[in-house]
């Protein structure tokens, strides 16, 4: 259905229902790139991988694609952007806010922490070991420092209305091989980017119908820079999306993010468990004969080439990976 490869000039999208494998299915992806000799960025907004991804899945990663596989976790420096150029390391800095807040008996998450950062210190430089085969691992949960790693200088602010609004500053956007991402991307020699997952960060921070229109446009500025960076420096850009549910219609199943992000990805892939027998018979499905124990169901739902859900393959997931 990929023809042969990931594409590197279009976005790929991998959306579906939760616990369906779809982050084993990109830390597979990253692991044969990385097997191959290319180095792997993802982007973990979900801070999911090095604690609970990464035990339970690196041993098999390795012995199917490489034993010379490694991981690194990719460090943001950020500094204060007020003329002296002085850095401060983000871990100082949240420590000093930690500390602050809990003198008024204010306790903060991990991810509060980051999204604060990222709005007084966008500025940021990505910095981690070299090597060949490697997979890096860069956590952002915040929408905002997503956006200042891609180029995008803007905030978010809530309207008098209770409306979320995003709001650039002036000349906030500059071209995204000279962003943070950008600049890590060439010097690290990344074969491919993830973005797992690449909904989260919006889930966290447009919660009502009102809030539709920042969301859109957030979506269309982040991923104008993640496509300006696959064509230019030709690499293939993967990303997981949740899935969104019909309220009064179930079975009307798609990508979360709206037209936005249904225009965005030019490859969109739904990942489902199997259906009943009686629908595998009436489903063009390309390999029923050649996956045994097939426990998923990988359709077609945006493409070239092919019309929405008129191709579909059957796969195998055990403690191994994908098959």
């Amino acid at each position: 259905m990929l023809g042969g490869g990931l594409p590197t000039s279009g976005l790929i999208e991998l959306f579906g229902e939760k616990a369906t494998g779809k982050s084993v299915l990109c830390l597979q992806t990253a692991s044969a790139t990385a097997g191959a000799g290319k180095n792997v960025l993802i982007v973990d907004t979900e801070l999911g991988y090095e604690k609970n991804l990464l035990p339970y899945w690196a041993a098999p990663m390795r012995s199917r694609f490489g034993s010379n596989i490694s991981y690194s976790k990719v460090t943001v420096e950020r500094r204060l952007d007020d003329g002296r150029k002085k850095r401060v390391i983000e871990a100082v800095m949240k420590e000093a806010i930690r500390n602050l807040l809990l003198q008024y008996q204010i306790e903060t998450t991990e991810g509060q922490l980051s999204q604060i950062i990222s709005v007084i210190s966008p500025v940021a430089k990505l910095t981690a070991d070299k090597s060949v085969g490697r997979i890096y691992i860069l956590e952002e949960p915040g929408l905002n420092g997503l956006l200042a790693l891609h180029g995008i200088d803007g905030e978010m602010v809530v309207s008098e209305g209770g409306r979320t609004e995003l709001r650039l500053k002036p000349g906030g956007i500059r071209e995204p091989e000279n962003s943070p991402i950008g600049n890590f991307v060439r010097d690290y020699g990344i074969g491919l980017i993830i973005y797992d997952s690449i909904s989260a960060p919006a889930k966290s921070t447009f919660t009502g119908t009102q809030d539709l229109p920042a969301r859109s446009s957030t979506f269309a500025f982040l991923l104008g820079q993640a496509q300006k960076m696959s064509s230019r420096f030709g690499i293939p850009v993967l990303a997981v999306n949740h899935i969104s549910i019909h309220p009064h219609n179930p079975a009307w199943s798609h990508p979360y993010g709206g037209l936005t992000v249904g225009y965005d990805f030019k490859y969109v892939f739904h990942l489902e468990r199997e259906p009943s027998e009686s629908k595998l018979k009436e489903y063009p499905v390309a390999n029923s004969d050649s996956v045994k124990e097939h426990n998923r169901l990988l359709w077609s739902y945006r493409h070239p080439s092919i019309d929405q859900y008129a191709k579909a393959v059957l796969l195998y997931l055990d403690e191994s990976g994908f098959h």
